[in-house]
């Protein structure tokens, strides 16, 4: 999870199933905007209109939220007992500190309202869930194991041990899927020499899905079909 989209990553004894990237960039640019907009009214010492716009900003937000989290419940019920498995974020804002312009953008990270919207949906559906400890999942190399931190460059993952390239969001999100299949399963994931095509889609103004679109070269035996889905 991140303040500008969520990875998923669907992993079976066969390998992985499925992934998808799911981009909502208008959450963090709203929630800057409100942040800017707040600031000079509380300079201008007006607190009725400072509370009117934290409420908009409230209200923006938490549609977003549910917005995004019914769609990885749906993204979710076509796997067949299926268990969703989100990191554990909980002690991630007493280590930050990247500076006080940074910080306040991590520490106002929506993650955990995210979680629970999708963790009570998901029940409806009869879909558990649980949380595990994410450390090193967004610099382990997803095929070879390999970790080393600075692995990372904003969206572009490169392992230097292997060479593997991916979507570091991505990469990351089947990190956290395998995790979740030691704590939970008695069975070993096949190595995982490559994987599906990254999928993207981005949530409009509106609400709407834009059609996934491909974002990175086409994996060696994978190609995508018409529906933007991955087949082999």
């Amino acid at each position: 999870m991140n303040e500008d989209n969520v990875a998923l990553a669907a992993l079976s004894e066969d390998g992985v199933e499925d992934t998808l990237v799911i981009d909502f960039p208008e959450l963090k640019f709203e929630r800057h905007y409100y942040f800017t907009m707040r600031k000079r009214v509380q300079n201008a010492e007006k607190s009725s209109i400072h509370d009117t716009l934290e409420g908009r900003e409230e209200r923006f937000v938490r549609d977003r939220l549910h917005k995004v989290s019914r769609q990885i419940v749906m993204w979710s019920q076509q796997f067949e007992k299926s268990c969703i498995v989100f990191e554990d974020l909980k002690e991630m804002r007493d280590s930050i500190d990247y500076g006080t312009r940074m910080n306040r953008r991590l520490q106002h990270l929506p993650f955990r309202a995210l979680q629970f919207y999708t963790s009570y949906k998901a029940a409806f559906k009869g879909i558990p869930t649980d949380w595990i400890d994410p450390a090193y999942t967004s610099q382990r190399c997803p095929t070879c194991g390999h970790t080393e931190r600075a692995n990372r460059n904003k969206k572009r993952f490169k392992c230097r041990d292997c060479g593997h390239q991916d979507h570091s969001d991505r990469g990351a999100s089947v990190n956290i899927a395998l995790k979740g299949i030691m704590k939970h399963q008695n069975w070993n994931v096949a190595a995982l020499k490559s994987l599906p095509q990254v999928r993207k889609v981005r949530r409009r103004a509106s609400g709407a899905v834009d059609a996934p679109t491909v974002t990175h070269p086409t994996v060696r035996g994978y190609h995508a079909d018409d529906r933007g889905g991955v087949s082999d």
